[in-house]
Formats: structure tokens, C-alpha cells, sequence
């Protein structure tokens, strides 16, 4: 365990009371575009020009049914969210403004799909066969849209790590038994871990911010923050803002 926690982050929990953060977390969105606007919205209007957003993954699937150029799909959410995401990417980089989208299990199944030529997780998965019938009909009608949707997957990364001030952002958790992030990563854990990484006691050197994992409430303890509220579910997300040693969380309805 010793070995494994030197190996993961080479330096102890940040002490630094002058390290200076300033986050916005985004859990999982799920394709729900009714709640997305309104953290598009928050960003533009309440985020300062010098705070870091990162969203944890888990962007489509399982989405609100919506229409996609006049025709209505029950996952038509999900390609609105990607669209917009696409849209909010090109805004940042405009406005040099930082702002990371880590990788979600569920965008593995769309790697598969769209970049593996895998058709796997749609035999497998009704609701991811939902979302890909929506976009493959918005390819259709937008042809910039399908490269622009590999280009995003392809940039996805697999954890945001700040060492200096004591954070790690990742989609699921980490998985105290491998090694190091990147192999962890090329294993999976690090994008379908649950109890074993939530229940486990053993304190780790940095806070980790996860999604993945549903909960009624934000799951906070000394060094996890676990921020998925299963929002296809519960019609409201949990972001997380984080100035210096300060944390709030900031509920957003549909």
C-alpha cells in the first residue's frame, strides 16, 4: 500500500496553505440538456477568467428525448450536449480560458464504436443504441460534426492531477492494487472502479474528485468527493467549486 501510494503521486498530501485553486467540477452530464444549459450558462456568467473547469465524463447516453433537425429521438439529448460541448471547447480556447474533460467509462463505449469499429457496447446497451442512432442522424445533417466528435474523443484525458494543491480528478477513482496512474488507466480502473476505491479506509496523499458512482448527497470524507448525483435519475447535478482550502457545492435543477 506504501509502495503503491509513493508510486501514484511521489509527493505527500500539499500543506501550502499559499497554493492558490480555483476549480469548477462537472460531473456527469448523461445527455441530460435541460441541466447542461444551465452550467453552460453558470461558466459564462459566474466562473472568473482565471478558474480551471474540468468535467469528469460520462457525457451522453441514457439522455432526454429531444428533437434533432425536426425529427425526435429519445436520446436526442445526447447529441445536444455534444454539440454544445464542442461549442463551449471553442469558446474556452477564444477566451483562453482552461478547461479539461477527462474520459467516462461511457465514452469508452463510443471509442469502441466510432473509432474501433467495435460493435459491442451497441448489441449490448439499449441506451447507448439510443444515443448513437440520434448522432449518426445529426452526422447526416451536419458533416463537420462526426470528425469534430473523433477529434473529442481522442483529446479525452484519463485524470487532471494538481499536485501542488492536493487534488486528483478522475471519472471513477483510483485502484490502490496497480501501479501507477497511466497503468491504471490502460487497465480501466481508473474509469469503472466503485466500492473497492469508495470503502476503502487506507488515507490517500491527495483529495480525490470523482463522478461515476451515484449518490443521494455529494459522498465527502478527508480525501474523497464523490460527485455524481445519477442525474438522468434525479434531474439535478452537484458541481463542486473549490477557491484555496474553501469547497462549496452548487446544486443545478432542470
Amino acid at each position: 500500500m506504501t509502495k503503491f501510494l509513493k508510486n501514484l503521486f511521489s509527493k505527500t498530501k500539499s500543506n501550502n496553505e499559499n497554493a492558490k485553486c480555483k476549480y469548477l467540477i462537472v460531473p456527469d452530464l448523461h445527455g441530460t440538456y435541460s441541466i447542461f444549459q444551465k452550467i453552460e450558462q453558470f461558466i459564462k456568467e459566474e466562473c472568473e477568467e482565471d478558474r480551471i473547469i474540468i468535467f469528469l465524463g460520462d457525457y451522453m447516453d441514457r439522455g432526454e428525448s429531444m428533437k434533432v433537425f425536426g425529427r425526435e429521438f429519445h436520446d436526442g439529448g445526447s447529441y445536444h450536449i455534444l454539440k454544445s460541448i464542442l461549442d463551449l471547447q471553442f469558446w474556452a480556447r477564444k477566451e483562453d480560458r482552461q478547461m479539461h474533460f477527462l474520459r467516462g467509462n461511457h465514452e469508452i463505449f463510443f471509442e469502441d464504436y466510432f473509432l474501433k469499429n467495435s460493435s459491442k457496447p451497441y448489441d449490448k446497451y439499449p441506451f447507448f443504441r439510443e444515443s448513437v442512432e440520434a448522432l449518426e442522424f445529426a452526422f447526416e445533417h451536419d458533416y463537420t460534426l462526426h470528425p469534430r466528435f473523433e477529434t473529442f474523443l481522442e483529446n479525452l484525458l484519463p485524470y487532471y492531477l494538481d499536485k501542488k494543491s492536493g487534488y486528483l480528478f478522475v471519472h471513477a477513482g483510483v485502484d490502490y492494487t496497480m501501479g501507477n496512474l497511466k497503468q491504471q488507466a490502460e487497465k480501466g480502473a481508473l474509469y469503472w472502479i466503485r466500492d473497492k476505491f469508495i470503502f476503502n479506509k487506507d488515507p490517500l496523499p491527495f483529495t480525490v474528485v470523482f463522478g461515476h458512482t451515484p449518490f443521494d448527497e455529494p459522498f465527502i470524507t478527508e480525501d474523497k468527493i464523490g460527485l455524481d448525483s445519477g442525474i438522468y435519475n434525479s434531474g439535478f447535478i452537484n458541481l463542486l467549486k473549490i477557491d484555496n482550502s474553501d469547497k462549496k457545492i452548487i446544486k443545478l435543477s432542470a
